[in-house]
């Protein structure tokens, strides 16, 4: 009901996600994201991938130092507004904001799976690293608010996600796949405490200006289970019915799922809140029939929906891309684009009158305005060899 609520009394776009690199290689979620918030091509902003060269020359975990270019919580600092990012992906180690930030590098250590391998890519709080939120001293408290995996049993994976009671007897893939959705999950409601705990407890005493969240479980569960919602479709072998006839309904019932996680972390905003919520990319059938791992994959178009003041009601206004997403914020802020940013702000989704009233802002760059650390090589961690562990598993390396 909140994504239907959004849709019908706000306005929505197709949002395209990036076009391949100059070799042809696909843009993967720390890329895209990061263009995202930044505005700029990937070549700009210098994440490149999951993974970067390390000083050795080994491939090490992208780290948030190797980013080029400013995000948004970066300009709002600078502009003197309160900021909050939780979960956003490429944000470890935390950068020092004026509000909060909690990193995505937090799931890499914990004991999610049977498989050795099994750690998760995309976010919670993991017990051990340094630096997964700023200000520092409240990731004791936030590690207190974790929702730990093995807590999701099979009756609540169940509950949320299938129509009959799981299989006992399961063979790898599907084992892998269900820790899959086991932690995805687990992540999501580690995020939603985070973020309903610093809704009563701000480090400046106030509600940021701007909040960014990312949740994860529909992007990992529709990569694992899109086989059992079109059979039809796979191409490396036959599906069990009996598995179709449990899972065929767990893509759908992620999205109702996140679907209530948004709507918890729309009650705790106020009415005049405007809102913006978008995927970077959408889901097809995986037709790569080298890519095993994962059933459902990467489709060009994405979703971008925006609601509240100022914004249209009831409409789909066409098309856009991911890089517009930040000069569109910067718009709706108040606050100038940076000349150097490759996309604009999609000011049809704006009511007439705003945009009359307001031309959008220009200045040559945010780069002078923002103070952060930077490297070309990414920070180690006492988990990159877990991490790379992961990342191979699941064919992104």
């Amino acid at each position: 009901p909140t994504l239907e609520r959004l849709m019908r009394t706000g306005v929505r776009e197709t949002l395209h996600s990036l076009p391949p690199g100059p070799a042809g290689e696909e843009r993967l979620s720390p890329t895209i994201w990061t263009s995202a918030v930044t505005g700029m091509m990937p070549e700009k902003h210098g994440i490149l991938h999951f993974v970067a060269p390390g000083p050795d020359g080994r491939m090490q975990p992208v780290t948030s130092n190797q980013r080029r270019a400013a995000a948004l919580w970066n300009m709002a600092t600078a502009r003197g507004l309160d900021v909050g990012v939780i979960g956003w992906l490429a944000t470890w180690p935390a950068e020092p904001v004026q509000g909060y930030l909690v990193s995505s590098y937090t799931p890499y250590i914990f004991k999610w799976s049977s498989d050795p391998a099994g750690r998760p890519i995309k976010g919670t709080l993991v017990t051990g690293v340094p630096d997964q939120v700023y200000p520092p001293e409240l990731q004791p408290v936030l590690e207190g608010l974790k929702v730990a995996p093995d807590s999701v049993d099979d009756r609540r994976l169940e509950a949320r996600f299938t129509r009959h009671e799981l299989p006992g007897v399961r063979d790898e893939d599907l084992q892998k796949s269900l820790d899959g959705m086991r932690w995805s999950w687990a992540a999501d409601q580690t995020y939603l405490r985070a973020y309903e705990w610093l809704a009563a407890h701000p480090p400046t005493g106030r509600r940021p200006d701007l909040e960014l969240a990312y949740f994860a479980s529909v992007d990992v569960i529709s990569h694992r289970f899109w086989k059992y919602m079109e059979p039809d479709t796979y191409a490396l072998g036959d599906v069990d019915p009996a598995d179709v006839l449990a899972f065929g309904q767990s893509v759908e019932s992620a999205y109702r799922c996140v679907d209530g996680v948004l709507g918890e972390v729309l009650g705790l905003e106020p009415d005049s809140s405007r809102v913006i919520v978008l995927s970077d990319h959408g889901f097809q059938e995986n037709r790569d029939r080298q890519r095993t791992t994962s059933s459902g994959w990467h489709r060009p178009q994405g979703i971008l929906l925006a609601n509240g003041p100022g914004f249209r009601r009831g409409e789909h206004v066409g098309e856009g891309s991911v890089v517009d997403v930040a000069p569109t914020v910067l718009y709706a802020l108040g606050l100038p684009i940076g000349a150097d940013m490759d996309g604009k702000p999609a000011l049809d989704l704006f009511e007439d009158d705003v945009v009359k009233k307001r031309a959008p802002e220009e200045i040559p760059s945010w780069e002078p305005e923002v103070e952060r650390a930077r490297a070309e090589a990414p920070k180690t961690s006492p988990v990159d060899r877990e991490i790379l562990e992961r990342l191979k598993t699941i064919g992104y390396i």
